[in-house]
């Protein structure tokens, strides 16, 4: 199930670019009014195995990433800029393998741009006082450049809800968090400005927080909890509280009940069109407890061409039935494991976009 999810919110956000690599810059054409392009051609980054060694979960990957380009579009517009990853963070910048180098590391004489507190460091998670904590677990990094020129910069900063000290589990409070991010944003945002040419005081950098879920039992997975916008010399900071929601679920069905019933409603619809049973589930994106986007994997097991094709068409039909036009839905449609659609319904519209396979 948590593979279908990942590959549904993988290939909804590559449904969102096309293009073809060229010997200049040039910008992938975004398919839905609203989204980045790429600038192309893409340069694939060294960090991208840091991520995977630090955070196994492709559905937290993803939901990072995708997070980190829905909060940073209040302020670098998807019809100005494209986007590059990681042009100046890259593996070296990073790295913590034993703690002791990089920004991922923990501060000390031998690493003063670590942005973990010391060792031997107090760190007050407001249940409780700790040392030798891991708060900062990844960062990524989103550049946007306006006609190959930098216009800005996001970094998403994944951070640890809990620290684990004497064999005890301390929660860190969202007071003591934001204390601690607003701390560790200014930090890493002089740091670039000081370490790379590019980036100038002039360059404006946005950077957002993405606190995990260490709750096995609990059906979200983790979200954006704050945020900061640096432009010059001004800084703005910004509590949110956003979380990701395994569908269906109790939790789910709690936080947005109309929701949750429209969801329960679609899936009835479509689980015995076949003899076998076609599986339904979704990864909802909630912020302040409303729903933003739901992303749809349907699963069937069709003999033929007709079986597939009469279940997209119901799934297409039936999305009617999500009566809140506040939200967007993306479904990804599966025979066994072959992908044959993907559907997209943008917020404040009830227009379905699909491309099959065929």
């Amino acid at each position: 199930m948590q593979k279908n999810r990942w590959i549904a919110a993988a290939l909804s956000a590559a449904f969102l670019l096309s293009g073809c690599g060229m010997s200049e810059q040039s910008n992938s054409n975004a398919l839905n009014q609203g989204d980045y392009a790429a600038a192309l051609p893409f340069q694939e980054s060294n960090t991208r195995v840091k991520h995977v060694s630090l955070i196994s979960d492709m559905d937290v990957r993803t939901e990072v990433e995708r997070g980190l380009m829905d909060l940073s579009k209040q302020y670098f517009s998807p019809g100005e800029v494209a986007f590059r990853s990681h042009t100046f963070l890259n593996y070296d910048e990073l790295d913590a393998t034993d703690g002791s180098r990089g920004l991922l590391g923990t501060l000390r004489d031998g690493n003063p741009n670590g942005l973990n507190p010391n060792s031997n460091e107090e760190f007050d998670t407001g249940n409780g006082v700790v040392k030798g904590g891991i708060i900062l677990v990844d960062i990524y990094e989103l550049d946007w450049y306006r006609n190959d020129k930098l216009a800005g910069i996001s970094l998403g900063l994944v951070v640890n809800d809990k620290i684990t000290y004497n064999n005890q589990e301390y929660e860190i409070t969202p007071e003591k968090m934001e204390n601690y991010l607003n701390i560790t944003f200014s930090k890493l945002v002089t740091y670039m400005r000081e370490r790379f040419n590019e980036v100038t005081v002039n360059v404006p950098v946005f950077a957002a927080a993405y606190e995990l879920n260490s709750d096995a039992l609990s059906s979200s997975k983790g979200g954006y909890v704050y945020d900061g916008y640096f432009d010059g010399t001004n800084s703005t900071f910004h509590t949110l509280n956003q979380t990701d929601m395994i569908v269906p679920s109790a939790q789910f069905s709690a936080a947005d009940p109309e929701m949750a019933d429209n969801f329960t409603k679609y899936k009835n619809v479509l689980v015995n069109i076949l003899p076998e049973s076609t599986y339904v589930t979704a990864q909802a994106l909630l912020n302040q407890g409303v729903t933003q986007k739901l992303d749809i994997t349907i699963t069937a097991h069709g003999k033929t061409l007709a079986e597939i094709m009469a279940v997209t068409q119901e799934a297409r039909e039936n999305l009617n039935l999500f009566t809140d036009t506040e939200s967007a839905y993306n479904v990804t449609v599966k025979n066994d494991d072959e992908v044959y659609a993907l559907m997209h319904r943008a917020k404040d519209s009830t227009n379905v976009y699909i491309t099959t396979s065929l």
